[in-house]
């Protein structure tokens, strides 16, 4: 992940005297300079600083100067600054963001999570069978709202912006034609996901909330994209699971953790195919309804370091609700009250009610 805080430098320092030609201009403060922090290999991680590039205002209008004269394009059209302002304020309309409270909280020796989302009490709560039972429900994927579209992937995904967003770019994969949310994922899914992430500067985590008791709440099928915690390279539960040494490229259940999961540890240095993923989940799934039946909900969590599966026997514990990011470590609540008693009770004992006992998949090889 690569982390910068604070803005441009140039218009404070112009209120404070520092013009350009001073040696200072432009220049940012060591403290406000990025940080890169990676994981390479599995056993090698990678952390240092990123010296932010000078800020340079009078390149712009020398450009424009330029332009004016006839001399030089335009390095920024007056179009694409309309088009950025017209995305941020559509966007601002449109979703239902509110900040939220995080603390860490450590168990087994990993940071956990814990985020407190007022935004997520608005969020309808029923489930995707409730919804369609009543009838004539209302599909917020088709048609999407316009101004929550980001872009199409092809001819078969959607990719748009989250309006109920429990964080900053939280980012939905949708079919663009009615597809059943539960239905298992195909290549062409994969093939979206890769399309969106290897194109984004920043890792992200990919869930597959699946089933009435996986945390899924739309009927449309979709998976969520969401950026990596700036904190750590991978999820705390991926991070227990990583613990037991999975083979690469082999079916692995980790006893680790106090609940079932089933996953592949992917190989870093080897470019991800939408086959390939499709054939490590497939694999996984196949595993997970031989012991469960094909009817048990699951959450599905990608990174670029692995591909889990956890099966859901329940959707919430006392409240609180468990999609695909709780049954990686990233809890969330609606409320402080449910804040409070994740903390008190502890992240791995609310899943391991979730989630199924871990007895019977710990027989993988």
């Amino acid at each position: 992940t690569f982390t910068k805080h604070g803005l441009d430098v140039q218009e404070d320092q112009l209120k404070q005297g520092v013009v350009p030609g001073d040696t200072a201009y432009g220049r940012d403060t060591p403290a406000n300079f990025g940080v890169l922090d990676a994981e390479v290999y599995p056993d090698m991680h990678i952390r240092g600083t990123v010296t932010t590039a000078d800020g340079k205002y009078l390149d712009f209008y020398a450009n424009v100067a330029a332009a004016i004269r006839g001399s030089a394009d335009l390095a920024v059209t007056p179009e694409q600054a309309a088009d950025v302002i017209r995305i941020i304020e559509l966007a601002k309309r449109a979703l239902l963001f509110s900040e939220s409270t995080v603390v860490s909280q450590r168990e087994q020796g990993v940071d956990f999570e814990v985020r407190y989302v007022p935004a997520l009490a608005k969020r309808p709560s029923s489930k995707p069978s409730e919804k369609q039972a009543r009838g004539g429900f209302d599909n917020p994927f088709l048609p999407f709202d316009p101004r929550l579209h980001v872009t199409s992937i092809g001819s078969t995904h959607q990719l748009l912006l989250n309006k109920y967003c429990v964080a900053p770019y939280h980012l939905l994969i949708t079919t663009s034609e009615f597809k059943q949310q539960g239905e298992p994922l195909i290549t062409s899914d994969f093939a979206a996901v890769l399309d969106v992430v290897t194109n984004l500067s920043q890792a992200h985590i990919v869930f597959y909330n699946s089933g009435e008791e996986s945390g899924a709440s739309q009927p449309h099928k979709h998976l969520q994209l969401l950026p990596m915690p700036d904190t750590m390279s991978t999820p705390p539960c991926l991070s227990i699971w990583r613990q037991s040494t999975p083979k690469m490229g082999h079916l692995a259940s980790s006893s680790d953790l106090p609940f079932a999961n089933f996953g592949y540890r992917l190989e870093p240095d080897v470019a991800l195919s939408p086959a390939g993923l499709h054939a490590a989940y497939s694999a996984a799934l196949r595993r997970l309804v031989a012991i469960y039946g094909d009817c048990v909900s699951y959450n599905m969590v990608l990174t670029p370091l692995e591909l889990v599966l956890f099966p859901r026997r329940r959707g919430s514990w006392q409240g609180v609700a468990i999609n695909s990011l709780g049954m990686a470590g990233l809890m969330l609540c609606k409320s402080s009250k449910e804040m409070d008693l994740v903390k008190a009770s502890g992240a791995l004992s609310i899943l391991s009610q979730v989630g199924f006992p871990p007895d019977i998949a710990a027989d993988i090889e």
